[in-house]
């Protein structure tokens, strides 16, 4: 019986790492120590580069400040070509295969997979191209209604989803690499008075209801994936950006989580995806910590009635990087499977290697993984 680790990580800022600065040496060792030490068969980087030239000379580059080979960066048939037709921009020369929205600067974080050379040779490793995707879902954008409003505007995938399709033991795994919308919010949070504005509100709502969307046309992926095969092995994973201040936007205005948007019905139970982290520690099932002035606001306003009794202080820490999956890689007979127990927060290699960092840590997303067993 043999394992295959597959592992989601956003590493922080990463697309800017790789510009040759002298002074980040320090932080891109440790990031290619981070990732030797977990060893994953299959890694999803989310916030890499939008230039995949630069990406691959990283992991071949030497260590400690490369990782020295051993992966290989999985790509959508056409690359090479479309690569050697704009040597100058790879970025501009992918844009249309991948669909890469934005430009150098908008647009210059991207979602790549990485995969232990035996298995990217042995599973034919490769990218669906985004194009499939729109041709199954009916659609490359979609209407966005505000709450109340009649009238819709347009939204699609600033990021486009990546699909890493392996062929192993004489089936298919699709993984599906998604980092939705930033809730960037450029309006003040608070007033003199200490209390929530309605700018930021206004703003952060917006943000919200596109995120949702985005999480709705990874399902109707999915969805379309069960129309075409029974029982489809589908992994879903990487940021799904349902925080900050996720708790008192859920609870107070939009009344359902992301997650569920993705997971589908139980009453649809051979479609619904389960969660990685389902079974690993409520107290340890965070990916990422900071002070969350808008959930303690919510919390500790006068007349606010007390919140059930969560695993971890919601205020300082968030679980905002997520692996799903679909029924068929559960229960027995199931080829490959994921066990109970087969999934985790990578805290301990995560703070092993940032030890004494500082502000030079690897990132502020810790990784997340869960084997599957052959």
């Amino acid at each position: 019986m043999t394992t295959l680790t597959l592992t989601s990580w956003n590493i922080e800022h990463f697309s800017r790492l790789l510009d040759g600065n002298a002074g980040e040496a320090e932080r891109l060792a440790a990031i290619a120590a981070e990732i030797r030490a977990i060893d994953p068969h299959v890694l999803l980087i989310v916030e890499g580069p939008a230039s995949l030239p630069a990406l691959e000379a990283w992991v071949a580059a030497a260590e400690p400040h490369g990782l020295g080979g051993g992966w290989r960066v999985a790509t959508i048939p056409g690359t090479n070509e479309a690569l050697e037709a704009r040597p100058d921009d790879p970025r501009r020369a992918l844009a249309g295969l991948y669909a890469m929205q934005g430009n150098r600067i908008s647009g210059g974080q991207w979602l790549w997979f990485l995969v232990k050379d035996g298995l990217f040779q042995e599973s034919r490793a490769t990218l669906l191209a985004p194009l499939v995707w729109q041709d199954l879902t009916g659609q490359r954008d979609w209407p966005v209604h505000r709450w109340g409003e009649l009238i819709s505007r347009r939204h699609a995938h600033w990021r486009h989803p990546q699909v890493l399709l392996l062929q192993m033991g004489g089936v298919e795994i699709e993984v599906v690499g998604a980092h939705l919308k930033s809730k960037i919010n450029h309006e003040r949070a608070f007033d003199e008075a200490g209390e929530l504005t309605h700018d930021y509100v206004d703003e952060a709502l917006r943000a919200r209801i596109q995120l949702a969307t985005e999480a709705y046309d990874i399902r109707r992926y999915i969805d379309g994936r069960f129309a075409q095969t029974p029982k489809p092995r589908i992994l879903v994973a990487g940021d799904f950006n349902d925080g900050p201040g996720r708790g008192f936007f859920e609870r107070e205005y939009l009344y359902f989580d992301l997650v569920g948007n993705l997971q589908g019905d139980v009453f649809a139970a051979d479609k619904f995806l389960n969660h990685a982290l389902f079974d690993f520690p409520g107290d340890l099932r965070w990916t990422t910590a900071f002070d969350d002035r808008v959930e303690r606001w919510s919390r500790t306003r006068d007349g606010t009635p007390p919140l059930p009794a969560e695993p971890y202080d919601a205020t300082r820490f968030q679980l905002i990087d997520h692996i799903l999956f679909t029924q068929a890689l559960v229960g027995e007979g199931a080829c490959p499977r994921i066990r109970g127990g087969a999934g985790r927060v990578e805290h301990t290699v995560h703070q092993r290697i940032n030890a004494g960092l500082g502000r030079r840590r690897t990132s502020d997303h810790v990784p997340v993984s869960v084997e599957l067993t052959l």
